[in-house]
């Protein structure tokens, strides 16, 4: 299973912090190059960063993950994710952009499985093929 994040767990740092057996499957998808990440979520955790030198350590980081390409498919994808979600009920397709287009992303490259924490990606893949994977934790 190839994994998408919406948060990059980082080799010796989050990934240690999930529970072994996540953490584990986790440590194996970074080393089998199965990590991707869209650009969109490479540049939220680099505004994560405090200072320039955390900012450059994340940067180096994630130089070594594949990063997936958000292209016109992929925010035709989401457009129509949010119109079949708006369809469903008055305010439904209110979910973060940045989530429709990782999710989006995540199905235009084969329905890859989306590691999260924000409810906004099940509701998602009620409308888009990919898999949804909660993270346990805040």
């Amino acid at each position: 299973m190839t994994l998408l994040s919406s948060r990059t767990p980082r080799r010796g740092g989050r990934a240690a912090s999930l529970p072994s057996e996540l953490g584990g499957l986790v440590e194996r998808a970074l080393l089998d190059d199965r990590l991707w990440l869209t650009p969109i979520v490479r540049m939220e955790i680099l505004y994560s960063a405090r200072t320039s030198s955390e900012f450059a350590a994340l940067e180096r980081e994630l130089d070594a993950l594949r990063v997936v390409r958000n292209d016109r498919a992929v925010t035709d994808a989401a457009t129509g994710a949010l119109r079949e979600l708006a369809g469903r009920g008055d305010g439904y397709h209110r979910v973060p952009l940045t989530d429709a287009l990782i999710a989006a992303a995540a199905a235009e490259h084969g329905g890859l499985a989306v590691l999260h924490r924000d409810a906004h990606f099940d509701r998602l893949a009620q409308v888009l093929a990919f898999q949804s994977v909660t993270l346990p934790g805040p």
